[in-house]
Parts: C-alpha cells; structure tokens; sequence
C-alpha cells in the first residue's frame, strides 16, 4: 500500500521535496534576529516579511551548522537558494518579475545573508531571470534529482500502491519538459537548458509515464499541489501577527535537518539506500515506530 500518511508520500521519498519540508517548518525560529527588525520596520517591506524573515534566518544557521560538520553535507545551499525564490514568488513578494535578482526583497535578504556570516560555506545566489524561467528552471531541478527515486520504483509501484501520486508527478513535470523543450530548441541562452540538456532520453518524463503505463485515471492534478505535498503553509496567512503563535511542530533535530545514514533517493528495495519516513508528532502519539514496522515488511515483500 502507498504510505502511511497517504498524502505524506511525495514530501518523504522525493529528496528536494523532503528538504524542502523541513525549510517550510516554523520551529525553532530565530525571533531575536536584529537584521529582521531592522528591515521589516522598513517602508518597503510587505507585511509577513518577518515572519518569512524568522523562517529563513532559521533556515541559513542551520545548514551552515549542518555543512560545518562535514564537507559532504554540501547539497543543502542549492536548495535553500531555490526555496527562498520559490517561496517568495509563491507568496507575491517578488515585485520585479521580468528580473527577480532586481527586486527590493532580494537586496535586503543579502543583509539577513551576510549577517548568519554563512557566505563563504553557502553563498546567497541571485537568479537574474524572470518568474517564469525561474519555475522551469526549479522544476527540471527537482527533476534531475527525483527521477532517481522514480526510475527505482518503476517495477514495483503496483506493490507500492503509489501509482496516482507518481503518475501525477510524472505528468506535472512532463508539461514542463515539453514547453522547456521548445524554448531551448530555439535558444539555448535560457537558464534552464543546461539543466534540461542533462537529463538523458531513458530519463525524460516521457519515459516514466509509459514504464508506470500511467493512463488519465491515474493522473491527478490535486496530488501534485503545494497544500497536498507539503504539511507545513509557505508563510502563516497575512493577519496573522507572528509565525511564533503557529503550533506546528516535528521530530527534526535542530542540530542535525538532514541526516545522511536516513534518507537517500533510491529504490524501496534497496536494504542501504532506504528513504527516511519523518517520525511525526500528532495529539502527543508518536507514528514512527508504526512506519517502520510498515516499511520493514514491505521490504521483505519485496525481497521474495
């Protein structure tokens, strides 16, 4: 059967999405932050600014502090720099659409940057191009990476029980993949095609809609939506006065987001490379253990 948490199945086994689950969480913020005062006071700044403020600067510190323990643990700047674009696209904070490297917020998310003293293990990037490029270039990125996990469970996804959620994913991205493909066919300047030139023919969306033999009742566009994969909201709603009132906690350790010995993009049955199921906190009853037990035997299944 598919996950546990039925809805939980894209967030916990699709690496990008995983991490940036545990961008999108509103624990342990950073509410005595300086830079953040200083700049929310600021005439310009939208109204949930600090509250996207407290996220990020959380955000920074912790992957610096995870990145200092190993030079490995470097896949986690990359996807912060592309959260925070999306995020701030996805909450209408970006005013410059044609360039969002222009926009006023952007500047000022330097300063927050600079202040974490975190550039020289993860460096603030600013993406010149516009919204739309920068949407096509962030699904290919997630693409390069999930498809991974994707062509690990193309034998086994009747077993899974999975097939709407991945059919869905398949076929979002595959929208995508055809409208990038023309752009770049007829210039390869855009920000995306070097990502779009990097994914190989037996890995192209395409190809997985017809090894899952997805057809239209396996295709769910609601599957695929930020409120279906994601449990935490991008930003608490605008009236709300502060982020620190959202009650809204998980088991991630604040020392350690990411852990290598329990995630990794690869097929269910691989003993070594399983996906981490996140232990959640719900009415005080732990679901870990109950996850485990669901993926050990899943394993053995699989096995015979």
């Amino acid at each position: 059967m598919c996950n546990f948490y039925f809805e939980s199945e894209l967030r916990q086994n699709l690496r990008r999405y995983f991490q940036y689950e545990f961008f999108n969480m509103h624990d342990n913020l950073d509410v005595n932050n300086p830079v953040c005062e200083e700049l929310s006071n600021q005439g310009n700044m939208p109204k949930n600014f600090k509250n996207f403020c407290y996220i990020l600067s959380k955000n920074i510190k912790k992957v610096c502090i995870y990145m200092n323990t190993s030079p490995k643990n470097s896949d986690y700047c990359e996807p912060l720099n592309y959260w925070v674009y999306d995020t701030l696209i996805k909450n209408k904070l970006i005013k410059d659409e044609e360039d969002i490297s222009k926009s006023a917020i952007i500047n000022n998310l330097t300063k927050l940057w600079n202040f974490t003293n975190c550039n020289q293990k993860c460096e603030f990037k600013k993406y010149e191009m516009s919204e739309d490029d920068f949407k096509y270039m962030k699904e290919l990125y997630d693409y390069s990476i999930h498809y991974l996990t994707i062509d690990g469970y193309k034998d086994n996804i009747g077993v899974i029980g999975c097939k709407k959620h991945y059919c869905s994913y398949i076929k979002k991205v595959d929208k995508i993949y055809s409208t990038v493909k023309d752009l770049c066919s007829s210039s390869s300047g855009k920000p995306y095609c070097s990502l779009f030139n990097e994914i190989r023919e037996d890995n192209i969306p395409r190809h997985y809609l017809e090894k899952y033999e997805c057809t239209e009742t396996d295709i769910d566009e609601s599957l695929v939506k930020d409120e279906k994969i994601f449990s935490a909201p991008l930003l608490p709603p605008p009236e709300e006065e502060s982020i620190t009132h959202t009650v809204l906690e998980t088991s991630f350790s604040p020392g350690e987001p990411f852990r290598n010995d329990s995630y990794q993009d690869a097929p269910e049955g691989s003993s070594s490379n399983s996906p981490v199921k996140v232990g959640l906190s719900l009415t005080g009853i732990s679901f870990f253990p109950l996850l485990l037990i669901y993926k050990v035997t899943l394993n053995v299944y699989l096995h015979k």
